[in-house]
């Protein structure tokens, strides 16, 4: 069990990590407590013995946002009054240890906190809780309450919590559900370095005796010295900002003769990087600083850091499925963060929440994310980064970032409940067709399989998103859209409008069968009317913030729906004789991929996800049994040329029949199109009599060369 959770106060000095799991979260009314508020005349806000003014401050904040929520003015009092009314007292205790503790006697209910940020969270968890029972007050915007006003103590599981999606960077409602304020709490973030140093900074990438400035160097006096002027004029020295100071984001160190001369090799930075954190966090005793466990600073220091100095554990390399401490990468992790936690009591973790190729197909972290997080509290974490959208509208971010925020505050709460409880409140209409759907996708999630942080819509597939079931949850939406009223029909609206992505990829990748866009009639395809509904739907998008992109990489929805009216909709390919062949590779394809060649679908050349077969290397061939055909037409093939994910255009495509050589193709792609294009290759053909049509495809031979294939066709 963690310290971080809530229990009777009697209990604790002896149970700090102990939780009544059947007060929280479970519906139950305040034990002898039942419609207690509305009993008084109303709410006295005040300050115990000796306070400081902190104290003050924060009885101010309560009594003047509880005022603003109250039908009537009189009813809320600050210090004294003649009323009966319930006493609230207000207290920063600093030997709580970063906890909180709620006191009820009598008419008192007495709120102490440790820090600021906590007694924020905790006021606002007394206001919702007030409004549920006296309809003087209201918290209708407010999430759930995870306490209850009995005798409550317990602490936060995290020093520091962040979740980075459109709710949890949302100032409003940081404080209120427990978040660190992402923007207010960081000086430098991430691999921005270079941003803060400038142009005029040095830069020294030596390796092999080459000098190139793609790497920094983090022995330079001149980083450091700008780093320390960026500090002083921007934050000052007293304040208590964090820093992550980290190379830039490439497999290679700085190895100049100071750099090496401190440890540094090519792939390990880590020895310059910690003496110029070191010497910062000298300089700026008040501010932290952190380093990174990422790429070339994985390598964990032989310093004993300081209590200004910590880490952030990059996750990428953990797989992104259920966690029971005992697989082999739980315990490679886990060994990671207790090497780190020999130097340092500042670790702090960036996990990931979303697959950043894909922010609109619903993504069921929330049971793999409370099992990483008791894994991570168990081997030293002190801080929580959760990198999800950002500011673009991922689909359930309010309920996600409510769980996760409930999780970063006590990993033990049941997920189910906390799932329930807010689709109860926001969503009266629809909350069970909701609940049941999305915890039956967190259950699909508990299979083992790992969830893709870039991923196409078959990952999605094959790991929780059974299209059966999304699809008849999509095409119930409208019912519940039309039932519902205000707020619930508003949001129904725009999840209905993002999961209109999510049916039309399933939809392009299945092709003409029973989930697809289209029906197969002999040797051509034909759209389903369905398929422009969607699309009329998806195009609402406009209407709803934050709702412009899909992925991370800023592809714009607008685009994505142009592409599939060019190509899908209106496809060049109106009958093919090669519909449905089972053509065969070299390299090997498996059968999915093999079936995408001759499916008569396109792929969309905005997006490498979206319909294209990826084959790794500089040649391919395909097999194709034409026995039988014995036409002649037009033979097709379309390529993908997207050289910024290395994935090229091929240079010529050789036809063979019956393996003598037939005719040849020869193309000319650009170097680097702005966005992904489609190149066609056609040739007229005659197969009269060919047993076997085989298709050799070359490139340009670079690093990392990989092609992408949408249709092969012949067109009589």
């Amino acid at each position: 069990m963690h310290k971080s959770i809530f229990h009777s106060d009697t209990l604790c000095p002896i149970l700090a990590g102990m939780i009544c799991i059947c007060c929280l979260l479970s519906g139950c009314r305040m034990q002898a407590r039942t419609e207690m508020f509305p009993s008084k005349e109303g709410y006295l806000i005040t300050i115990g013995e000796d306070p400081t003014d902190r104290d003050t401050r924060w009885a101010k904040y309560l009594y003047e946002h509880l005022k603003k929520r109250a039908n009537d003015d009189e009813m809320v009092a600050f210090g004294v009054s003649e009323m009966d009314m319930w006493r609230i007292i207000i207290q920063i205790d600093p030997t709580l240890q970063r906890g909180f503790k709620v006191a009820c006697k009598g008419s008192d209910i007495r709120l102490t906190a440790s820090d600021d940020k906590q007694m924020l969270w905790l006021q606002y968890q007394l206001i919702k809780k007030i409004s549920k029972e006296d309809p003087r007050i209201d918290g209708s915007d407010l999430p759930p309450a995870l306490i209850n006003l009995n005798d409550t103590c317990g602490a936060f599981a995290f020093d520091y919590q962040s979740i980075y999606s459109p709710y949890g960077l949302n100032a409003d409602h940081t404080g209120v559900i427990g978040l660190n304020n992402f923007d207010d709490s960081w000086g430098i973030w991430g691999h921005n370095l270079r941003k803060v140093l400038g142009k005029d900074a040095e830069k020294v990438y030596t390796i092999h005796g080459k000098t190139d400035d793609s790497q920094l160097c983090f022995s330079s006096e001149d980083m450091y010295r700008q780093i320390e002027s960026y500090i002083v004029d921007n934050f000052g020295e007293k304040g208590n900002f964090r820093f992550v100071i980290a190379p830039d984001d490439t497999p290679y160190a700085c190895t100049c003769a100071t750099c090496t001369a401190l440890g540094n090799t090519e792939k390990n930075a880590t020895p310059a990087v910690t003496e110029l954190i070191l010497r910062l966090s000298q300089r700026f005793p008040k501010h932290t600083f952190f380093t990174t466990s990422y790429l070339t600073t994985q390598q964990v220091t032989d310093k004993q850091l300081p209590p200004n100095v910590g880490v952030i554990v990059s996750t990428i390399d953990y797989p992104l499925r259920r966690t029971d401490g005992k697989d082999e990468q739980d315990k490679k992790f886990a060994e990671q963060l207790d090497n780190w936690k020999k130097v340092t009591n500042n670790i702090y973790i960036w996990d990931y929440i979303n697959n950043f190729d894909d922010y609109l197909t619903p993504f069921p972290i929330l049971k793999i994310a409370q099992q990483r997080l008791q894994l991570f509290k168990q081997h030293g974490a002190s801080g929580i980064f959760f990198n999800g959208s950002g500011y673009s509208y991922s689909s359930f971010d309010e309920m996600r970032t409510f769980v996760l925020s409930a999780l970063l505050i006590n990993p033990e709460l049941p997920v189910d409940e906390l799932i329930k409880s807010y689709f109860n409140q926001e969503y009266p209409v629809s909350k069970k067709w909701l609940y049941d759907y999305y915890t039956e996708l967190e259950n699909n999630a508990q299979s083992g399989k790992r969830l893709g942080l870039y991923a196409g819509i078959r990952e999605s597939e094959k790991g929780f998103l059974y299209p059966e079931k999304f699809i008849k949850f999509y095409d119930e939406m409208g019912n519940f859209v039309s039932e519902a009223k205000g707020k619930e029909r508003k949001k129904l609206h725009e999840l209905q409008t993002a999961l209109s992505f999510t049916r039309m990829e399933l939809a392009r990748d299945h092709g003409f069968d029973a989930y697809g866009y289209a029906k197969r009639n002999g040797k051509d395809i034909q759209p389903l009317p369905q398929a422009r509904e969607w699309i009329a739907q998806l195009k609402e998008h406009q209407a709803f913030a934050g709702m412009e992109y899909y992925n991370e990489s800023a592809y714009e929805i607008d685009y994505y729906i142009k592409e599939w009216e060019q190509y899908i909709l209106a496809s060049d390919i109106k009958k093919s004789l090669f519909l449905g062949m089972n053509p065969s590779t070299t390299p090997k394809l498996n059968k999915n991929d093999s079936k995408k060649l001759t499916d008569g679908t396109h792929g969309l050349p905005g997006d490498y996800h979206c319909g294209w077969v990826i084959i790794p290397g500089e040649e391919c061939t395909i097999d194709l049994p034409v026995k039988g055909l014995n036409a002649s037409g037009t033979f097709y093939i379309s390529f993908l040329n997207l050289p910024r994910h290395r994935i090229y255009a091929p240079q010529q495509v050789q036809l063979l029949k019956d393996g003598v050589a037939y005719k040849t193709i020869d193309l000319k792609p650009e170097d680097s199109p702005e966005k992904g294009e489609m190149m066609k290759a056609t040739v007229p053909a005659d197969l009269n009599g060919t047993e076997q049509l085989s298709i050799k495809i070359s490139c340009l031979k670079k690093p990392g060369t990989q092609m992408g294939i949408d249709e092969i066709a012949f067109i009589p």
